[in-house]
């Protein structure tokens, strides 16, 4: 059992809530005053779902990255927020701090891609100039193995047959693509791209590898954070919020 704001500390010492949007709501969702914490569980959402893993694993502690609370309220009316009170847990988010921050979103993806030497060109937009040029085809394979996707979104209407210079951005980036036209870049690797959006690419080609899979791999390295503090953390087991039918 760990002091929470032990806890809470290293985590903003590490993403700064001074990085975060001035629409965003990053910080404490639920804060009920626990002095200390016993257990952790770490997701991108809190859903339904989630709850039920924390209050089965007696967890105290949600950490999530996407906001619960985004808009102010009147009145609590939400079922998952009073149930989350209900079984006195309380809830944080790093969001868009974790996403401007050294070691954000985007680098864990990087990592997981083995993306390296990254130049950050915009605040959530980092690129990476390979050592040597490859397939898109093949880069495109080596992509869905190294997340463990069995397909992905290509959107190529310039017909970019070789990658060397790559644009990254975890979760939805679609709002970069016309700044990356100032760039030497051949491939843009985030998710969400909106049909409009995709029509507003030239240039350079575009992978959607999906809102939802760009963010996972961000989830152990807020672990392996927490983990220095001594607590037990684990991390949700979360689903896309739809299927392929």
């Amino acid at each position: 059992m760990i002091k929470t704001d032990y806890i809470i500390s290293k985590i903003e010492k590490y993403a700064s809530l001074e990085l975060s949007e001035s629409w965003d709501n990053s910080g404490w969702q639920i804060d009920l005053g626990h002095d200390y914490t016993n257990k952790v569980l770490i997701a991108l959402s809190l859903t339904r779902d989630v709850l039920e893993q924390a209050i089965t694993n007696d967890c105290d502690l949600i950490i999530t990255h996407h906001p619960l609370i985004f808009n102010s309220m009147k009145k609590i009316t939400n079922p998952l927020i009073l149930e989350t009170i209900k079984n006195n847990i309380c809830v944080y988010c790093a969001h868009t701090n974790l996403d401007k921050t050294y070691g954000s979103t985007t680098d864990a993806l990087c990592g997981v891609l083995g993306l390296q030497n990254l130049i950050t060109v915009e605040d959530y937009v980092k690129i990476s100039h390979l050592k040597d040029e490859i397939a898109l085809n093949q880069f495109i394979v080596n992509v869905k193995q190294a997340l463990n996707l069995d397909q992905v979104k290509l959107i190529n209407p310039s017909n970019i047959e070789t990658v060397k210079n790559v644009a990254i951005c975890a979760g939805a980036g679609g709002s970069f693509i016309d700044n990356l036209r100032n760039y030497d870049v051949d491939l843009y690797i985030t998710g969400d791209i909106k049909f409009h959006k995709a029509l507003e690419v030239d240039g350079f080609a575009v992978l959607d590898i999906g809102h939802f899979e760009s963010e996972l791999p961000v989830l152990p390295l807020i672990q392996g954070l927490i983990a220095k503090t001594n607590v037990e953390v684990m991390i949700a087991h979360e689903e896309k919020p739809w299927v392929m039918v």
